[in-house]
């Protein structure tokens, strides 16, 4: 009885071996060759560089206190802004951008850079500036008539620990500038300019003159056309504001601040009211934080916002601790 047991195993077990050969060998004629196996799937960098969290699993829109570690959730910090890992930068002092079409790539600027030129490109580079290095009131300078200026993967900032009042990247035109995925820090502005696009970039490190600076991480002092999108802005000092847009040289209309962390001030923004009405200013999808004070800014959430006025919008906007509504 062992004896026949034995035996059908064995059977079945060469019946199991001769399919196996049959699905791994080639094709006989005029059979269909077999579907090629998909490639394995290559796992995220961000997973193998770092141990996974509960909150991984979280998607990343109901994530909370996202301000701690901004990249987690998306957003710009540290490790994704600035100069790329790996670059080579070559050593520079102060450059006069004076020609149509220039490309500053891989610098290590020591001074300001001067842009008179249109359609300038500024990326790979560190631009360090402010007072003991360069002029007291910009490390980037935008000209009238400097058109389409573009800052990628760059790092702008002035020394560290420095008492500066001074604007990053100042633009004193017309023009619109695009500044994307650029760690800003150490001025007492960010980005001062009345138009243009600033996006996937981390503005943080206020500086500051006592008694002197108001600070702000985006500042418009009128015109519009401003888009803030995807920003992570910290302010750490009581005063001014993340994004403040005025009424200084002419109204506001058609700004757009959307998807951006934002955290500190007086208040955390400032929407452009003032003598002329405004148009179309839209908040939207924004978190703000209690990094530094309760209520995002010292004093509130937002200031100078007239939901009034035509085209205005308030949407979406969250804290960033309970994903409940701001402001």
């Amino acid at each position: 009885m062992f004896q026949r047991a034995l035996t059908r195993l064995s059977l079945v077990l060469l019946a199991v071996l001769a399919t196996v050969a049959c699905a791994d060998g080639p094709p006989g004629p005029g059979s269909a060759a077999p579907a090629a196996a998909a490639p394995a799937a290559v796992p995220d960098t961000a997973a193998r560089t770092r141990p996974a969290t509960a909150g991984d699993a979280v998607p990343r829109a109901q994530r909370r206190n996202c301000a701690r570690r901004p990249s987690r959730c998306g957003y710009p910090d540290a490790t994704n802004t600035g100069v790329p890992d790996g670059t080579t930068l070559r050593s520079s002092g102060s450059i006069d951008a004076d020609r149509d079409g220039m490309v500053i790539d891989g610098r290590d600027v020591r001074g300001e850079i001067n842009v008179t030129a249109s359609n300038v490109t500024i990326k790979n580079t560190r631009v360090t500036g402010g007072r003991g290095i360069g002029p007291a009131d910009w490390v980037i300078i935008i000209r009238p008539g400097a058109e389409n200026l573009r800052i990628v993967d760059s790092t702008i900032l002035t020394p560290s620990g420095s008492p500066q009042d001074i604007a990053c990247v100042f633009n004193i035109g017309e023009s619109r500038p695009w500044i994307q995925r650029v760690d800003i820090s150490g001025c007492s502005a960010g980005v001062s300019t009345g138009g243009g696009t600033v996006r996937d970039s981390y503005i943080h490190d206020m500086a500051q003159v006592a008694g002197l600076s108001h600070d702000v991480g985006i500042a418009s002092n009128g015109g519009g056309g401003l888009q803030v999108r995807h920003n992570t802005i910290f302010n750490q000092l009581d005063q001014t504001a993340t994004v403040a847009m005025y009424q200084d040289f002419g109204g506001q209309r058609d700004n757009v601040v959307r998807r951006n962390l934002l955290a500190g001030g007086g208040y955390c923004v400032y929407g452009g009211a003032g003598d002329t009405a405004t148009r179309n200013i839209r908040f939207i999808r924004n978190r703000f934080s209690r990094r530094y004070h309760p209520r995002c800014g010292y004093y509130g959430v937002v200031a100078s916002f007239d939901r009034r006025d035509p085209g205005n919008v308030w949407r979406e906007n969250v804290w960033d601790d309970t994903l409940r509504p701001a402001g």
